[in-house]
């Protein structure tokens, strides 16, 4: 049985909850697989924070079932100058004062502007303080798009981020009318986050789930192809491994990409709750959205499968924070606390999720 007729009759079961995500976030998860840096004028930021290795995330005090719990931050549509990624790194330090753990993904022109010259940010700094950074793409759509030059789009962004991290292994911002699996696995990413409803144009009209057979969106950023998929929680949970775009529901131990669930975006909670479909301005991280965050992870918490991988992360689309919001993070990082007190979630980031599935796969194929 794929993961289709899996997630069917799990839901005529009623053993799916069913919490909405929206925004730039992420997947179905099959059942098949067991499953204080200052600027100067040319420097780039960097830190004396004690190194860190992104590593296999173990057990701890909750047992293995864990939730690997991570954030990760589409950095688009913004300008990108000394003050930006000033601000970046201080957020990274505030998550750190936590124990949290960050994922970067940043898109072409934030990679040409951290690169300089003037070299602005480094990148390794992050990764040394156990954060990982991915590509945000921004390729594919619903035009189709043949398969040579998706492919060379993809080694673009590959080639442009990876002399500037110590590893570069996943990306976003990647689906579309083409084998989309089979172009970002040909120049050497591993992983995606942040699938949305516009994966399904890579999969044959009658081979997607019913609602999507029909789907006729106008770009990539329209609000019904920039929906999360799945939209049950219980699907999004467990990482899976998939062969190509045609079948990327359907989790097969030989495919070559790993798709890495999650869920909406962390300062739009409220307003996609509010406003389902709607095409959103840019949100403000709110009180609200803490609720709804933590109603969310415990959702998930209580699904956690002791056999299986447990993953769970926002997205924090356009990443940018402002003075008001700062308040509103402590309190977003100190409730998620508890939670890691109890041993019910581990910080993680996509690197240290990837390198934990690869782990579990070879005890659990």
């Amino acid at each position: 049985m794929n993961l289709h007729d899996r997630v069917q009759v799990a839901a005529a079961l009623g053993l799916l909850i069913a919490i909405s995500p929206g925004g730039c976030s992420t997947t179905v998860s099959p059942s098949d697989g067991g499953l204080d840096a200052s600027i100067g004028n040319d420097a780039p930021v960097t830190s004396d924070a004690p190194a860190t290795v992104d590593a296999p995330v173990g057990g701890d005090a909750g047992g293995s079932s864990a939730i690997l719990l991570g954030m990760t931050l589409h950095l688009e549509n913004k300008t990108f100058d000394k003050t930006y990624f000033t601000t970046l790194d201080t957020f990274a330090k505030t998550f750190e004062s936590h124990g949290g753990r960050l994922t970067f993904e940043p898109r072409d022109s934030c990679v040409s502007a951290a690169a300089g010259p003037p070299a602005l940010f480094d990148w390794k700094t992050l990764e040394s303080r156990g954060h990982s950074v991915g590509s945000h793409a921004a390729i594919g759509g619903v035009d189709a798009t043949p398969i040579d030059t998706f492919t060379a789009q993809a080694k673009m962004r590959y080639e442009q981020l990876a002399p500037n991290v110590n590893r570069l292994d996943h990306v976003s911002g990647n689906c579309g009318n083409v084998d989309w699996v089979k172009g970002v696995t040909d120049v050497g990413f591993k992983a995606t986050t942040a699938a949305t409803v516009l994966c399904f144009y890579g999969m044959p009209a009658a081979n997607r789930p019913a609602q999507y057979q029909s789907l006729s969106c106008k770009g990539s950023t329209d609000p019904v192809c920039h929906t999360s998929y799945p939209t049950d929680l219980a699907q999004r949970i467990h990482p899976w491994r998939v062969a190509s775009a045609a079948t990327w529901l359907t989790d097969d131990k030989a495919g070559k990409l790993v798709i890495i669930p999650g869920s909406g975006t962390l300062p739009c909670l409220e307003e996609e709750a509010t406003n389902p479909g709607a095409s959103l301005p840019t949100c403000t991280f709110t009180k609200e959205d803490v609720t709804r965050a933590m109603t969310e992870l415990d959702g998930a918490i209580a699904l956690r499968d002791a056999n299986k991988v447990n993953t769970f992360y926002w997205v924090w689309g356009s990443w940018s924070i402002s003075g008001e919001e700062q308040p509103i993070l402590e309190s977003f990082l100190t409730e998620v606390g508890k939670r890691v007190s109890k041993g019910q979630v581990k910080w993680a980031s996509i690197g240290a999720i990837i390198d934990t599935y690869e782990a579990w796969e070879k005890t659990h194929r």
